[in-house]
Parts: C-alpha cells; structure tokens; sequence
C-alpha cells in the first residue's frame, strides 16, 4: 500500500476515539437502568450482550486500521477479533445457536433416550459456552499480545494507558469467561449476573479507552505532519 494512503487511512481512523466513548456510555446507561429497576432489565441482558460484542467488534476494526502497516502494532490481530466479535454479536443477536441447540437436542436426546431411560436437559448450554470459550481464547489473546507490544506513541504514559487498559480488558475477558462456563455447571442462575457485570465493567473500560485514543491522537497528528512533509 502507497505509504501516503497508508498514512491518511492511519490519520482518519485515529480520529474517531469519540465512537468509544459513546458505546461505553450507552451500556453504562444500561447497567444504571439494571440498578434502578431493582433487575427488571436484566431480562434482556443476552441481547445487550450481543449488541455490545456488535460494536465494540466495529469499534476493534476501526482501531486497527489506525494502526495498520505499523510494524509495532498488531492491527491484524485487532481486525480479526473485531471481526469474530461482530459475527459472535450477529449470532447471538440472530439466536443462532438457539435455533441449532432445538435442533442438535432433539437429535441427540431422541438417541440418549433410546440407548437409556435419562433425559438430556442441556437446554441453553451451547449459549453458554460459545460466549464462555470466546470470552476465554479473546482474553488470552489480548494478554499475550499486549504484555509484549512495544506501541507506537512517543508519548511513553500515553502508550502505557493504553497498554494496560487492554491487557485489563484482556483478563476481564478471561476472568468472566471463565466464570460464565463453570456458572453452567455450579449455578446456571447467576449467568445474567455475571453476564451484567462484565457489561458494565466493558463499558467502563470503553470509555477510558476512548479518553486515552483521544490523547494519543493529539501527538499522533504531530508525528503524522512530519511523515507526510517528509513524503513531498
């Protein structure tokens, strides 16, 4: 790619931290109303759930090309967890794999029931666990990958916000991943509790993000004049 479209792309995404901030807001708004209706939102906590993996996964993409063809940022690894995220979104919004599990239970508890005299209540499981292992291999991923990014602010402080602020989503993914696969298993009525804090943490996460994007974009401006004076 032309080094001075590349550096125009990098210029245009950076610029739009602000979209951050705004989908923090909007599930914190909804974690409030949680609160204030003593649960009675708490319902539709799944479906919230697959909106926010929707547009954090826009959001994710839209971060990677701020970064792409930077050799110390790992834009693709970016891009394709955005993209995981907004199919896990549509999935879950399209109730995808509740339309699969009808299918897949009456199959195979037709067999269970023929080979012996139990019944097969695994109801809501794959649910579970499709968000649950997501959760878990995303959170590893945003660990490693970050413990070991060397970031591409010159502004050291500015780097380190943003570096912690992902490897603390990273074990936020890991740690709630986690707890929502054994919730299956030990309590399957805490799932929409659990499901509900990690939205409400995520949006935090989100909107300080958005904040730190805002003052790497300052000094990236700068650092971005200089490379295109030094392209003419």
């Amino acid at each position: 790619m032309d080094k001075e479209v590349t550096v125009k792309i990098r210029n245009y995404f950076k610029k739009v931290w602000f979209y951050h901030i705004i989908v923090g807001l909007i599930f914190l708004m909804y974690s409030a109303s949680v609160i204030t209706t003593n649960g009675a939102m708490l319902k539709n906590v799944l479906m919230v759930l697959g909106c926010l993996f929707l547009l954090t996964g826009i959001g994710n993409v839209i971060y990677s090309f701020s970064g792409i063809n930077s050799i110390r940022f790992h834009w693709g690894e970016m891009l394709f967890w955005g993209v995981v995220e907004i199919l896990s979104g549509w999935i879950i919004l399209s109730k995808k794999l509740e339309i699969f599990e009808v299918f897949l239970l009456e199959t195979v508890g037709e067999a269970v029931r023929k080979a012996t005299t139990a019944e097969l209540d695994l109801k809501g499981y794959l649910i579970v666990f499709y968000i649950g292992t997501f959760l878990i291999f995303r959170g590893i991923s945003h660990i490693v990958t970050k413990m070991y990014d060397q970031g591409t602010s010159k502004q050291k402080y500015i780097f380190i916000i943003e570096k912690w602020l992902l490897i603390l989503d990273g074990f936020l993914d890991l740690i709630f991943g986690i707890g929502i696969v054994i919730s299956a298993y030990l309590a399957p009525e805490l799932f929409n509790y659990i499901l509900f804090l990690y939205i409400t943490f995520s949006s935090i996460i989100l909107i300080l993000f958005g904040w730190s994007l805002k003052y790497s974009t300052k000094e990236s401006e700068e650092v971005s004049e200089n490379e295109e004076s030094q392209l003419k």
